[in-house]
């Protein structure tokens, strides 16, 4: 008995004429979870800049350098 993923999947050209190309078995295991953790990371990454965004969005841009400036100086002169 052959499986599906044996069998060749059928598809059609632009002209209508079928062509045939082997069928991808399904994806491991490791796979589905490299995918899972890149799709989960992606959102994570994406959800932090929103927040970001949205937290930051009340301050003007001029005081939020101006903090972080004086933050690096005073970073910069606690290490010296």
């Amino acid at each position: 008995m052959r499986d599906r993923s044996d069998q060749p999947a059928m598809s059609y050209d632009p002209f209508g004429e079928p062509v045939a190309f082997p069928a991808h078995g399904l994806s491991t295991a490791g796979d589905r979870r490299a995918r899972t953790v890149a799709v989960i990371g992606f959102w994570l990454v994406a959800a932090t800049l929103l927040a970001g965004r949205i937290y930051f969005a009340e301050e003007p841009v001029a005081q939020m350098v101006a903090n972080a400036h004086a933050q690096v100086v005073t970073f910069i002169t606690a290490i010296l």
